[in-house]
């Protein structure tokens, strides 16, 4: 080897080789890093795609209810004493006096023990009724169904029977239920 041909060999070969080898590994490795950026994107484009088509299948299967939600929402901001009371005005004349008979509505003004704990106005409805306890148990069912702010606070049931009146032994229910009125905060 010549003196001219080592510096030749070293500076024009090898150190272009070199040099080419790092930038094809720069290359390499800038490659495989946007591959996998751009497989995650694809992945994150995928997942989103999909549940946006969820979302309009869900939104196609509530959409004819929304009148519904509706209706429930203003039942919910409606005051509760008048909606009980018109709920239990439906219910009751199914019913034969023998069978099932309000005796007394009262709405008391004090909190009682729910409503001390709640932050949003309530108010109470105190009823007496007489009757059988099945009447009974279908109208609390139909109150508390329709009125899903509504909650039992107090029941108590007493065995009554009237001679003077010749009316066999009877239930007396005495119910008090505590009800919410929706989207009114107390600080």
């Amino acid at each position: 080897m010549s003196a001219y041909t080592k510096p030749i060999i070293r500076f024009g070969l090898v150190t272009p080789a070199i040099f080419n080898c790092v930038l094809l590994a720069g290359v390499a490795a800038g490659t495989a890093k946007l591959a996998s950026v751009r497989a995650e994107k694809e992945l994150r484009y995928d997942e989103e795609t999909r549940r946006l088509a969820g979302m309009k299948v869900l939104e196609a299967r509530i959409a004819p209810r929304r009148k519904a939600f509706e209706d429930q929402k203003k039942m919910l901001g409606a005051d509760p004493g008048q909606l009980y009371t018109k709920i239990l005005d439906t219910a009751l004349p199914r019913y034969k006096d023998i069978e099932l008979e309000r005796s007394s509505l009262i709405f008391p003004q004090d909190r009682g023990k729910v409503g001390k704990s709640v932050k949003c106005d309530v108010t109470r409805v105190k009823a007496s009724y007489q009757g059988g306890i099945g009447p009974m148990q279908e109208s609390l069912l139909q109150v508390e169904s329709l009125m899903p702010q509504a909650m039992l606070e107090e029941l108590k049931i007493t065995r009554k029977s009237d001679l003077l009146m010749k009316r066999p032994d009877y239930l007396v229910i005495d119910t008090t239920h505590a009800c919410w009125k929706a989207g009114e905060a107390r600080p």
